[in-house]
């Protein structure tokens, strides 16, 4: 059929993802530090639904882990063993081994590896992104800023744009009842999301319908809380210019976004997270750094090459950094890579955990949040996408790099 465009079947070697976009930046040979090109950071997520942040889970968690597979194979044989896990099981997963009521001990052991005295103390870290927050931080990046910008004014650097988003994420729930706040949030999603670039499922009158609605019934009510959203929402009632110009500027919808920078991919939190653990873990240890990331199909070559750059130019400006800090960023799979699979079991960790401050009943929240609060950096780093309530917790005991 004429215009239709061919999918790239190719398979690709230590990959399970096909075609040319996923072919030059794969590594299956095991990492080891003592190569001397770098020290080996291995980065896992877990909750995470590409740009569909809603009605999945609040929390994504990216886990991290400063050690190579050199180390990590001893770590996780010892677990294996230790834990009762099979031998036949080809990965150790979070999620499949370490969850319900029967699963204690095995956390136990997790708990211990990640505590002082244990093999990952000190090494691993977890960034946590609240995706009510993340979608206000786009609704006002994407829209506010913007208007803001054409006025002469910068609300990104001075933090209010941070401030606007913080007041409509923590304070929209009370202002608009959870029913309305879940609409805007799901609406917002809907409008940025990559299945709506030729916006066939949520116009932009659409959009600005639920905006003006909620305003309306956020303005009505009398708490104080409700007022600091109620502004929000009035200031973005009058962003509809900068709504069609972002659905204007979107690719076609057949088009490939690999070598398209991130403009259709601007609500997927992989993309903020990426470069932050990357420039974090530079932070806390310092020279040049090789990072090993679990295969996503949203993590083309071109796309990793984009955010390499990110990480490098954001941590230069911002004085966090003095040089470029990233030897390479690859992929791989976890079965091939020990250091990932501890990595997940990080990522899961903390994803229990937040849901755990978050009120829901998690058995694994229960037995590992002691040992899970501390790797959530206090000072917001790894919090740029969230408010700061789960970093609170246990601030005190909280690592600090």
């Amino acid at each position: 059929m004429s215009g239709m465009i061919e999918r790239d079947h190719a398979p690709n070697a230590s990959t399970g993802l096909l075609g040319a976009n996923f072919s030059r930046r794969n590594r299956q040979a095991p990492t080891d530090d003592g190569a001397g090109t770098g020290r080996w950071i291995a980065i896992d997520e877990s909750g995470y639904h590409g740009d569909q942040l809603h009605g999945r889970g609040r929390y994504m968690i990216m886990g991290s882990v400063a050690i190579d597979d050199v180390e990590a194979a001893a770590i996780v044989d010892t677990l294996r063993r230790d834990a009762g896990i099979q031998q036949s099981a080809t990965e150790v997963k979070f999620q499949k081994m370490f969850t319900g009521g029967g699963a204690s001990r095995r956390r136990r052991f997790l708990g211990e590896l990640l505590g002082p005295g244990g093999p990952l103390h000190d090494r691993a870290s977890v960034y946590v992104i609240d995706k009510h927050y993340f979608v206000a931080a786009k609704l006002v990046s994407l829209l506010l800023e913007e208007r803001f910008n054409a006025l002469g004014y910068d609300i990104d650097s001075n933090g209010v744009g941070r401030q606007l988003a913080l007041d409509l994420a923590t304070e929209g729930l009370r202002a608009l009842g959870r029913d309305g706040f879940d609409r805007l949030i799901a609406t917002a999603v809907g409008f940025f999301s990559k299945k709506n670039r030729t916006g066939d499922q949520v116009t932009v009158d659409d959009f600005y319908a639920v905006i003006r609605e909620s305003y309306a019934y956020a303005r009505r009510r009398k708490a104080p809380q409700a007022k600091k959203a109620a502004e929000v929402l009035d200031m973005l009632r009058k962003t509809r210019p900068e709504a069609k110009e972002f659905a204007r500027e979107r690719p076609a919808k057949g088009t490939p976004t690999g070598e398209y920078g991130l403009l259709d991919d601007a609500l997927d939190p992989l993309v903020t997270a990426v470069p932050t653990v990357i420039l974090h873990a530079s932070i806390c240890y310092g020279g040049k750094l090789q990072v090993l990331a679990d295969d996503q199909r949203l993590l083309t070559d071109d796309k990793l090459e984009v955010l390499e750059r990110g990480a490098t130019a954001v941590g230069l400006v911002h004085g966090l950094i003095k040089g470029n800090h990233l030897q390479d960023l690859v992929r791989g799979r976890s079965v091939d890579h020990p250091s990932l699979q501890l990595a997940d079991l990080i990522a899961g960790a903390g994803r229990v955990v937040a849901r755990w401050h978050d009120g829901e009943d998690e058995p694994a929240g229960d037995d590992l949040h002691i040992m899970v609060a501390p790797l959530v950096d206090p000072q917001g780093l790894l919090m740029d996408e969230g408010p700061e309530d789960f970093a609170r917790v246990d601030s005190a005991r909280a690592k600090r790099c």
